[in-house]
């Protein structure tokens, strides 16, 4: 069956299948025992990208279709509320050589319990695989120096974080800890397991407002390559304004320790840190928020393995809820990267600058249909000092039909 045939098909069956578990005045989704609901659903969609095989040089553009079903399973009661959602993407080019073919599934589960009217802990976890075609230009087949190639990369990754709150009219306080661990499927199965701590206290210095000092570390481990620890120290003030607007800012050292175990020299770099976020709720239309900050990261590349990256961080986003069944999102992202390497490979500095923009709106048939779309456009700039830059640029054009049961 043809590609266009087998999309119709699918469509026509989700159509049959709202229409038919569709009840009169209900909402979507399946109550049952006390507190549970499931909500599965479904989106149908076609892309196109100015870029599809995201090169710098002989941009070609390309097109696809997606399936992506999902389901969430939520439960409320009177001190606990908990979430479990899973996915799966499933994304094919129309064009087998543009490169746009990626398939994604995951799974994840967070708990939120009231231990009493001070006291909180949180629980998430979760777990994601992805494959994704690359492209690679001329070069790479010495017997065909003009033919390319396309090849799928894989990776598994896995994440665990935990926390302990406690809120007082004059105190507040939490711990917390972390765990991640990426893992490539390719030529040297890399591992990089992640572990974070981090601790938190506040005193309230005015209404609704906390002044607060927290330390956290995040230590990295490689299969390949030395371990690296980062220290954070930071002061700063959080709270609400009104109803509408609150806030954090906070600001202090960061302190990256390279291990050097594999041969190199052991390095400790220094350097200022921030952490600052807003949420205003404008009006009963418009809702604001912006979230900035800086991190030490480690980097590995092929067998040298001894950088380090300090990354600034935007993101911001505006939400409008036009009426009842029109609403819209508009996205902003931005990061600046510093790569430096170790003065044992030459502390060499390279440079990477990141922009994205979405503009998404939804349209809400129905209580079980809804027809989405999206326009972005991102441009990846690399600085490699002496040796050149790179810029890419690509727009991408999303539609599809969510159908939710």
């Amino acid at each position: 069956m043809k590609t266009p045939l087998k999309l119709a098909a699918l469509l026509c069956g989700c159509l049959l299948a709202t229409t038919a578990f569709a009840a009169p005045g209900k909402e979507p989704g399946f109550k049952f025992g006390k507190g549970w609901t499931l909500l599965p659903q479904v989106n149908l969609g076609v892309f196109w990208e100015s870029n599809a095989r995201d090169t710098v040089n002989d941009e070609e553009s390309g097109g696809g279709w997606r399936v992506q079903p999902s389901f969430s399973l939520n439960y409320t009661a009177s001190r606990t509320r908990l979430g479990i959602n899973g996915f799966y993407t499933f994304e094919r080019g129309f064009d087998n050589d543009d490169a746009l073919d990626s398939d994604s599934y995951g799974v994840s589960f967070a708990i939120l319990r009231e231990l009493s009217q001070r006291w909180n802990f949180s629980l998430s976890a979760s777990y994601v695989h992805t494959e994704d075609d690359q492209f690679f230009g001329e070069g790479w087949d010495l017997k065909n120096p003009m033919a390319f190639r396309v090849e799928t990369e894989e990776s598994d990754s896995y994440t665990v974080n935990g926390a302990l709150g406690y809120t007082a009219e004059k105190w507040q306080g939490s711990i917390g800890f972390g765990w991640s661990r990426t893992d490539y499927d390719d030529d040297w199965n890399n591992t990089t397991d992640t572990y974070n701590v981090s601790g938190l206290v506040g005193l309230a210095i005015g209404p609704h407002t906390f002044l607060n000092v927290s330390v956290s570390g995040q230590w990295d481990d490689p299969s390949y390559g030395d371990s690296s620890i980062a220290y954070y120290i930071m002061t700063g003030v959080n709270g609400d304004l009104s109803r509408k607007l609150s806030y954090s800012v906070m600001a202090g050292l960061g302190v990256y320790d390279f291990d050097g175990a594999d041969g190199y020299s052991s390095e400790t770099e220094y350097g200022p840190t921030y952490n600052a976020s807003l949420s205003y709720k404008i009006n009963k239309t418009f809702a604001l928020s912006v979230s900035l900050n800086s991190r030490y990261e480690p980097e590995y590349d092929g067998m040298a393995e001894c950088y380090y990256v300090w990354s600034h961080n935007l993101s911001a986003g505006l939400n409008a809820q036009w009426t009842d069944k029109f609403s819209s999102t508009l996205r902003v992202a931005a990061f600046y990267e510093d790569h430096i390497s170790s003065d044992a490979r030459g502390g060499s500095d390279n440079d990477r600058t990141y922009y994205q923009v979405v503009l998404g709106s939804s349209y809400q048939f129905n209580r079980y249909v809804s027809l989405n779309g999206s326009i972005s456009w991102k441009n990846d700039q690399y600085d490699y000092g002496q040796s050149g830059d790179d810029s890419s640029d690509d727009f991408r054009a999303d539609i599809g039909l969510t159908f939710r049961f």
